[in-house]
């Protein structure tokens, strides 16, 4: 924002040595747009190099002499009659440091920049690593509360190419954020900002926080800045203020679909569908509220209901609250409640702890009665606690193309077996109906870009449950768009899983992309009824593509597991629509 980067400058042209014949070095004049080691050349279409070109080049050369010590290096011969042009440098003696001493500057900031005295005995002077000292001076005061300190080399003395100095620095006065101003039409509060962004009135001034809140603004979805941020320093101590310039953006999505089909049973009309709600920002305090409903199968239905509440109180503190029912058909149904207290990084990340209560009951019990051993499916109540962590590092979160993110959790709870009165009570005397289970789950990712439009993602979603006595209804549900592609969703149960994901994405706009991608799966069922291990792998392209009633994504995928083939026909096809509004 405000940088005042006094450096010293050696003029040693007054320092030059009677009698001391300099060392010289003849360099041909061309013209490239490659980095020049010894030869500048003439431009692409054979004419001699312009006054601006020429300068350019001249000052690589001398850039190149200076890095490496000859810092008095001076032009004694220029030839531009002949073909290629002939210029005659005088480079001098390789000049070293003797000794540098931290003089003034203060033994913390030293430390935190890595200062080593060493570094500046005996060896040649170079003008990148003084600047390099110098930027990181420079760097840490300005990133706590000095935007106007100064640095230069004091007590300089110059004796046979041996250079003794000190540093000098003048940090100025100490600035603090008085005020953060928020103008335009976004609905947020004050407070949620300054906690997203980490700067609140009263704290220091921060440079690299303020050159980040382009980016951090861009990462929210309900706000768009239409402007630059700015910093008015007053004339008084303590009125400096932050102005932020973000308007509201439709941010709230709704997508779906809607379907009918006949009941094999009843023959009536059944209504099947997958519509998710995401509202965000409606009371201007970052909440998040997420609800999403799937009944794709007859008598299977899916309803997840999820709020976070950010900065509670005006602390880093936020809730996090989820709602997880699912019935599968007649066969039984789970009810998942999740309560979270998330302490907030900047940005967003975040660590949590949480209670996790999951209850799993049997629907149907017919002829279970008479069953002569347990089925797959129990009655099981687990209460867990645990913690819980998400680190993202995105250049831009919606569509990525550098960085990593990594979110995960692991819950350590009590589980009991609840003997169902329709089944014969025997068949649960071999088992402990009171047991310790494990439960943790990550997902990351990590982008690399290649070139300007192009960029690859390694990724890796897995989990484990650890129990001597598993049950079907305990296990995870993989498969489809989210973690195997090529699958029925969640038409795999598994014990444990890992897939690890390879994609190429060639990015066509900001918020849409061209991928194709191959996933590699491992997984394994150890219920009390089967072992199940198998490394079923998905593979396909698709699209993602934005427009102004909102974002349209396809995909194609084909995936094998067990012995099965490869079948162009059992290919599946994964579509969506984002609205938002």
């Amino acid at each position: 924002m405000v940088r005042l980067f006094l450096i010293f400058v050696f003029t040693l042209a007054t320092v030059t040595l009677h009698g001391q014949q300099q060392k010289k070095i003849s360099y041909q004049i061309y013209w490239s747009d490659s980095e020049p080691t010894k030869k500048l050349k003439k431009n692409s279409n054979g004419k001699n190099l312009t006054a601006k070109e020429f300068k350019i080049q001249k000052d690589r050369l001398f850039g190149k002499l200076s890095a490496q010590g000859y810092i008095s290096s001076e032009i004694v011969k220029f030839d531009s009659t002949s073909t290629p042009w002939i210029i005659e440098v005088a480079i001098g003696k390789q000049f070293e440091w003797k000794k540098l001493d931290a003089g003034n500057a203060e033994e913390g900031m030293l430390s935190k920049i890595g200062f080593r005295d060493k570094i500046y005995q005996n060896r040649p002077i170079s003008s990148s690593n003084v600047n390099e000292l110098f930027s990181r001076v420079i760097d840490y005061y300005e990133n706590n509360g000095y935007p106007f300190a100064s640095i230069q080399f004091d007590s300089v003395n110059v004796k046979k190419q041996q250079i003794e100095a000190q540093l000098k620095i003048d940090k100025s006065i100490e600035i603090t954020i008085d005020t953060v101003i928020i103008t335009g039409t976004a609905k947020i509060s004050n407070r949620y900002l300054s906690n997203y962004l980490g700067i609140k009135s009263g704290d220091l001034y921060n440079e690299k926080l303020i050159r980040d809140i382009p980016l951090r603004i861009k990462e929210l979805a309900f706000t768009d800045e239409y402007r630059a941020a700015e910093v008015e320093f007053g004339i008084e101590a303590n009125s400096t203020k932050l102005y932020v310039y973000i308007n509201h953006k439709k941010a709230n999505d709704f997508d779906g679909i809607i379907g009918f089909m006949p009941d094999d049973v009843t023959g009536k009309l059944l209504v099947t569908g997958d519509i998710k709600l995401k509202l965000q920002n409606a009371i201007g305090k970052g909440e998040v509220l997420d609800v999403s409903w799937k009944k794709m199968q007859t008598q299977t239905q899916d309803l997840k209901a999820r709020i976070q509440y950010p900065f509670l109180f005006d602390t880093p503190l936020g809730v996090d609250a989820t709602l997880h029912i699912y019935r599968r058909d007649t066969t039984f149904s789970t009810v998942t409640t999740d309560v979270g207290i998330q302490y907030i990084f900047r940005g967003g990340d975040y660590v949590k702890v949480f209670w996790e209560k999951e209850q799993s009951n049997l629907i149907s019990t017919l002829d279970l009665d008479i069953a002569s051993a347990l089925p797959e499916y129990a009655d099981v109540i687990i209460n867990s606690f645990g913690f819980g962590s998400k680190i993202e590092e995105l250049d831009y979160r919606l569509n990525p193309t550098k960085g990593f993110d990594i979110e995960g959790q692991v819950g350590f709870g009590n589980k009991e077996i609840r003997q169902n009165p329709s089944i014969n009570p025997i068949l649960y005397d071999s088992l402990k109906l009171k047991t310790t289970r494990i439960k943790g789950q990550v997902t990351a990712r990590y982008f690399i870009p290649l070139f300007a439009r192009h960029t690859i993602m390694f990724g890796n979603n897995s989990g484990v449950l650890i129990n001597e006595n598993l049950f079907t209804n305990e296990l995870f549900r993989i498969g489809g768009l989210k973690t195997l592609r090529g699958f029925d969703e969640e038409s795999i149960f598994a014990s444990s899983y890992s897939v690890f994901t390879f994609e190429y994405r060639f990015i066509l706009e900001e918020n849409s992309y061209f991928s194709i991608f191959y996933d590699q799966g491992w997984y394994e069922n150890q219920s009390s009824t089967a072992f199940i291990t198998d490394t079923p792998f998905g593979f396909g392209t698709g699209i993602s593509f934005d427009t102004k009633i909102g974002i349209f994504s396809v995909s194609y995928a084909l995936g094998k597991q067990m012995s099965n083939p490869i079948l162009i026909r059992a290919a599946k096809i994964h579509f969506g629509f984002v609205n938002f509004f």
